[in-house]
């Protein structure tokens, strides 16, 4: 799937924990923003990808050990994030208060792009380090005209659900 398509399904699941947890205007901020981001980070393993090649130093090593798709693509990888995040945001003192809502949305982005790799050929390794894949019965091929269906019509039920 291509990083648009997983921004727009990690955007979506912020508006979507957001709209079921009753967050305010601020919070809702944070699961979108966490959204967004943990939509990104299962890439974080393919130097090519538009995460990995913000971070090169993070992204050759993983992808050398794990390989695409391996264990950022597991749910150990969707603990240990929203693990790390709360961490560094409770018990260092970063934005006390804000955290919760942002942890949330990085888990919410984090699955959305498991889901969407899970639509693909491909698949994903859930339960890495077993190396099984699962994939959807249907499956979108990337860049296909459905793939850019579904980024818009994610973008499409954001926007309804943020604007008045």
């Amino acid at each position: 799937m291509m990083a648009s398509t997983h921004i727009a399904l990690g955007a979506a699941s912020g508006v979507l924990a957001a709209n079921l947890l009753g967050a305010g205007v601020e919070q809702a901020t944070l699961l979108v923003a966490g959204g967004v981001l943990g939509s990104l980070l299962p890439d974080i393993d393919h130097p090519a990808s538009a995460f990995g090649q913000r971070v090169p130093f993070l992204s050759l090593p993983l992808s050398t050990i794990f390989g695409h798709r391996g264990i950022t693509h597991s749910l150990i990888a969707v603990v240990g994030m929203a693990a790390l995040i709360w961490y560094a945001l409770n018990r260092l003192d970063w934005h006390p208060g804000y955290s919760v809502p942002f942890v949330v949305g990085v888990a919410a982005g984090y699955l959305s792009h498991l889901a969407g790799d899970w639509l693909t050929n491909s698949g994903v390794p859930l339960l890495w380090p077993n190396r099984r894949r699962f994939a959807a019965p249907l499956r979108i091929d990337t860049g296909s005209a459905i793939e850019y269906a579904l980024a818009a019509v994610a973008w499409a039920w954001v926007a309804l659900r943020l604007i008045p």
